[in-house]
């Protein structure tokens, strides 16, 4: 999402409008979910869904082809205010499944995500200034030149358009983002229509509010580590960084991604055998060790090669990082399916739309808050030069985790099966 030239934007305050032109989108969702998600329960899931997936097809194009700031700024933030389809999404899937397929079908959610997560920066970096980077291909074709990020936008609208026939063809018409009031299941007819105050009614429960709180804590700590990672790795080691190059971060980064995959088999077990609850909590807990021996194993490879060291110390460095960065994704992945599955079996059925909106607007906005307190911790330790600095943040990550730990048993035991 960065600012091209043709912007205009000075390179001194570069960094401040690409940061706006990011949290738009987020700020955006904050405020439009739950419309969007009151939207679907009023003309129903496929009607909406179809709308927000064309308007953010719209959205892109008209991002990838913008000649000024503000023209992206509104082009990002429409796509932001059709990001509630996600809520949508999950209502759906909390609707129509239960117990164990809960479970199941939310880890595939968090594994759809993850690997968006994977691709999408890759697709980016790969695809972004073709006619330069490519000229052979692309170099003779005037619009890449004047649109240097037109081609990712156009992939991701290819992605998009994938998802909108596959919402036409997939999902039933007539079907409502929640049942009424009083019947079994989605399916059935509706004796009385959810009024507006009665889907909304959760906001003054505590069950419910928590486990949007929860969830939302995860998020903040989740994108936290997205910057927070990287920086580490990247850092020269004489900063108190790893100070590995952008390839190997790279094969690191995609090697750890066996965390993510790793964590689909035992999430359904794990809740089976231990609750749900006691499930998340512990998964947001062991955050905090975990995510500490990360900056410790920078002083580690400093010291491994200071040339006291034993020789085999340095060659344990990646193995370490490897291992580690897995762990962070298994219990990061376990966080995000399991807090998806106690937001939804925090309220009735015919509560699912709205709820999902709220706490999907409650992760917006710390998605939109997060990427400024990191980046405020990292600067304020760096220009202290306080010893340790890069401690600081990961323990912030790790303390937000525990946190959201104490709030998910805060939850009533009810929470761990879905209200019928």
């Amino acid at each position: 999402h960065g600012c091209r030239p043709g912007f205009g934007v000075p390179v001194s305050r570069l960094g401040v409008y690409a940061g706006a032109l990011s949290s738009s989108y987020c700020f955006a969702s904050f405020i439009a979910t739950p419309i969007v998600s009151s939207l679907s329960d009023t003309v129903g899931v496929r009607k909406t869904m179809l709308f927000t997936i064309a308007v953010g097809i719209v959205a892109m194009g008209l991002f990838g082809t913008a000649t000024s700031y503000k023209a992206a700024l509104v082009a990002r933030i429409v796509a932001g205010s059709m990001n509630g389809n996600i809520s949508i999404l999950k209502a759906f899937i909390a609707r129509t499944t239960s117990g164990q397929a809960r479970v199941k079908a939310f880890g595939l959610l968090t594994l759809a995500f993850g690997c968006g997560a994977v691709m999408a920066p890759a697709t980016g970096g790969l695809l972004a200034r073709p006619a330069a980077l490519y000229p052979l291909t692309f170099g003779a074709i005037p619009i890449f030149r004047t649109q240097p990020y037109l081609l990712p936008c156009l992939v991701c609208m290819v992605v998009q358009i994938g998802a909108f026939v596959t919402t036409y063809i997939a999902l039933p018409a007539g079907v409502p983002s929640s049942p009424a009031v009083g019947t079994a299941t989605a399916t059935q007819a509706a004796p009385k229509a959810a009024s507006l105050k009665e889907r909304l009614s959760f906001l003054r429960q505590r069950g419910p509010m928590l486990a949007c709180l929860a969830y939302a804590l995860d998020c903040f700590v989740n994108v936290l580590y997205d910057l927070a990672v990287p920086l580490l790795l990247k850092t020269p080691m004489k900063d108190g960084g790893v100070g590995l190059s952008m390839r190997e971060i790279g094969f690191l980064l995609s090697a750890a991604s066996v965390g993510l995959f790793g964590s689909l088999p035992l999430q359904a077990p794990l809740t089976q055998r231990v609750g749900l609850k006691r499930s998340l909590a512990w998964a947001n807990f062991l955050l905090l060790p975990v995510l500490l021996f990360l900056p410790a194993i920078a002083l580690l490879r400093r010291y491994a090669l200071s040339g006291a060291a034993p020789a085999a110390l340095n060659g344990a460095i990646f193995p370490l990082l490897l291992v580690t960065l897995a762990l962070i994704n298994c219990f990061g992945t376990l966080g995000f399916t399991l807090g998806n599955v106690l937001v939804n079996n925090s309220v009735p059925p015919s509560q699912l739309a709205m709820i999902n909106g709220v706490s999907q607007s409650f992760s917006a906005l710390a998605r939109g808050f997060a990427p400024l307190v990191g980046g405020l911790i990292v600067t304020i330790s760096t220009r202290m030069s306080i010893p340790g600095g890069q401690f600081i943040v990961f323990a912030f990550m790790g303390l937000t985790a525990c946190t959201a730990g104490y709030v998910v048993k805060q939850v009533p035991k009810s929470a761990d099966s879905e209200k019928k």
